[in-house]
């Protein structure tokens, strides 16, 4: 499937920030070095996750991409009666989160490494869910 409407709502999983700034994957990289082509927007809860995870070299670099490609970061909480919706589905709280708020906020997809969001979770869901590898095939990056 190609795809040419840059205007759909994105939304990039932790693990795809941490392998696109670490540079361990490429698609990753590729991704990030085209943010502001699309309408990106990070949840609360991608942004705790990497400043959990991320020294803070990483995550001032975060914050330079995030200010430079005018990527949207949002700091509203999902009602839980989203996540928990997710949580039934068998995700982790994390991922129950940002699924969560993806259904919430119509986000039109999210691109991500995690198994569970890639086994096809997403069929009953208003948004669609891609590997980085898919995304950048899809929109020749």
């Amino acid at each position: 499937m190609n795809y040419t409407g840059i205007d759909m709502l994105i939304s990039l999983d932790t693990n795809v920030w941490i392998f696109g700034l670490l540079k361990s994957n490429v698609f990753c990289q590729r991704m990030l070095l085209n943010l502001s082509s699309f309408n990106i927007v990070v949840t609360n809860q991608v942004r705790t996750e990497l400043t959990r995870n991320l020294p803070d070299r990483y995550m001032k670099a975060f914050y330079e991409l995030v200010n430079e490609s005018g990527v949207q970061l949002n700091y509203e909480k999902a009602p839980d009666v989203y996540i928990t919706v997710f949580e039934s589905k068998g995700l982790k709280k994390g991922d129950a989160i940002i699924g969560a708020f993806a259904e919430w906020k119509s986000i039109d997809m999210i691109v991500s490494d995690n198994r569970d969001f890639l086994r096809g979770l997403s069929a009953v869901h208003y948004f669609e869910v891609m590997s980085p590898q898919e995304f950048c095939e899809s929109f020749d990056l």
